[in-house]
């Protein structure tokens, strides 16, 4: 009686297979804060949704770096010895520009 509601075996296979793949799936309640949800979606979602994304918004990292001496920060790594950011976008922290104290972009290249 696999069949008795009157679909097509492999709408029921389809079926199955969505249900397999979606078995191991969180809610989207639950994804991580990642710092640029639409603010209307926000507005859509149910008073357990927002808790969770403001729980999630307060255990997020901040951007603000430590401290703005530029020794420290090459050795933590964060910047390199031109002044360039190792992560993320590829500007001078020395120059607060593209470019380094020579007229040179990240890759070494004349800008």
């Amino acid at each position: 009686m696999a069949n008795s509601h009157g679909l097509k075996s492999n709408i029921v296979k389809k079926q199955a297979a969505a249900r397999k793949l979606a078995k191991g799936k969180t809610k989207r309640d639950h994804t991580p804060y990642i710092g640029n949800e639409n603010p209307q979606t926000r507005k859509n979602m149910s008073y357990k949704d927002r808790t969770h994304y403001l729980e999630n918004k307060q255990k997020f990292p901040k951007k603000k770096l430590k401290t703005k001496n530029p020794e420290s920060l090459m050795e933590q790594g964060i910047i390199d010895e031109r002044g360039f950011f190792v992560k993320g976008k590829k500007k001078n922290f020395l120059t607060k520009s593209m470019v380094d104290n020579k007229g040179l972009d990240f890759y070494g290249m004349p800008r």
